[in-house]
């Protein structure tokens, strides 16, 4: 004989398949309660977390719709601002002379931004030793310094010369683009300004006159052994008044453009 099946409360029998699904309710229940659990503490501890994630979504929809505008060619550019727009444009649908202006602009911003990060590298750099110059051992401090303070030099040396060359050399590969001569200033002048350039050439001379003014102690040191005396807070001092001379002048300079950042 068959057994007997279980009857569920109702009083009716208990097909083999129910006590599955009564599992995978419990599941469920128990699964969206710890999803609530955890969403409600996400809440609590960062309220501000819809506006994220709806400044996100938003964000996320205006780059897709700018992507989409960039694969289309470019309306007619008439002033100085509307070819520096054509960094934005895919180039497949630029045509040959917008092609080259915009990757001349692209190649201006790539070498722009190298030459500025590795002088700003430097210089941080440097500053950050300049702490070891106040100690008893300032001599062997100067010499330790001398390679970086080299390497700063040559790196605001480059930067200078690259931006006050800037908007010559883009003027002139913007007219062998085919843009005529005073447009062509117009551009790589509004390019200039928003690099910005005065600003970049400003901070290679400054980074420049920190290291000229380091190196300049430390070959004095080195030219004259023997010839110096240092406190414990790093005060240097000669008998030889003339080689004293020297150096307080170089170290007030030093002082200047150490305070000047």
């Amino acid at each position: 004989m068959q057994e007997s099946r279980e009857k569920d409360p109702k009083g009716r029998p208990e097909e083999p398949g129910d006590r599955h699904k009564v599992f995978w309710i419990y599941v469920l229940i128990l699964g969206g309660g710890v999803v609530l659990f955890f969403l409600g503490g996400l809440l609590m501890r960062n309220p501000n977390l819809p506006s994220y994630l709806y400044s996100r979504v938003t964000s996320w929809l205006k780059n897709e719709s700018d992507t989409s505008s960039s694969r289309r060619p470019p309306a007619s550019l008439k002033t100085a601002a509307d070819y520096l727009e054509l960094t934005r444009y895919d180039v497949r649908v630029l045509s040959p002379d917008q092609r080259a202006i915009a990757l001349t602009l692209a190649d201006a911003i790539g070498n722009a931004a190298a030459v500025q990060d590795r002088l700003t590298a430097l210089d941080q750099n440097v500053r950050n030793n300049l702490p070891t110059l106040k100690s008893a051992s300032a001599l062997s401090a100067y010499a330790k310094m001398k390679p970086e303070a080299a390497k700063l030099l040559d790196a605001a040396d480059q930067q200078k010369v690259f931006f006050e060359s800037l908007e010559t050399k883009l003027t002139e590969q913007f007219e062998r683009s085919g843009l005529h001569e005073e447009l062509a200033k117009q551009v790589a002048s509004l390019f200039y300004q928003g690099t910005p350039g005065q600003k970049a050439v400003d901070q290679a001379i400054k980074s420049e006159k920190l290291a000229s003014e380091l190196l300049a102690i430390a070959n004095l040191f080195a030219e004259t052994p023997n010839k110096w005396n240092v406190s414990a807070d790093g005060t240097v001092h000669s008998p030889d008044k003339k080689l004293d001379q020297e150096y307080r002048g170089h170290h007030n300079a030093l002082v200047s453009v150490i305070s000047d950042q």
